[in-house]
């Protein structure tokens, strides 16, 4: 696993996981909160053989994704839903949003920094922000669907 940690004046409000639907015990990982499925709604960059085996880490697929067609309106629209969430959230407890693709190396890994980098923004870092990326260190899934 690997975590991006966003520093503030106060505490940690929120933490973001990103996973991979078909890697065993993933479903697990699904808590209480807010939850993106991104299977459908964005395209792969795994399809992509230059991309294949990058991350949404790297520039190159962060672009990609974010150049889905509707994935900034997704993103936005889970930010303000998580900053909305935190607001109704008693001090001291965590929001927690679970963000979701096929193998949790590309899609899920670059809308969870995108969702926490604008929630970090709006909260003008009074707040601090966990992304845990569950799945972006294990094997390229085959492709699930026929070639």
């Amino acid at each position: 696993m690997q975590t991006t940690h966003l520093p503030g004046r106060g505490l940690v409000v929120a933490v973001i996981s990103s996973i991979g639907v078909r890697h065993d015990g993933a479903h697990d990982l699904v808590t209480d909160g807010l939850y993106l499925d991104l299977r459908r709604a964005l395209r792969n960059p795994a399809d992509d053989p230059a991309m294949r085996y990058r991350t949404g880490l790297d520039a190159d697929v962060h672009a990609h994704v974010h150049a889905t067609p509707g994935a900034l309106e997704v993103i936005l629209r889970t930010a303000v839903q998580l900053c909305a969430l935190a607001d109704e959230t008693p001090v001291g407890r965590l929001v927690r949003l679970t963000v979701a693709c096929q193998g949790g190396r590309h899609r899920s890994v670059a809308a969870a920094e995108s969702v926490g980098r604008l929630a970090w923004k709006a909260w003008g870092g009074a707040y601090g922000v966990d992304i845990e990326h569950h799945y972006i260190d294990h094997p390229v899934l085959r492709s699930s669907t026929p070639a």
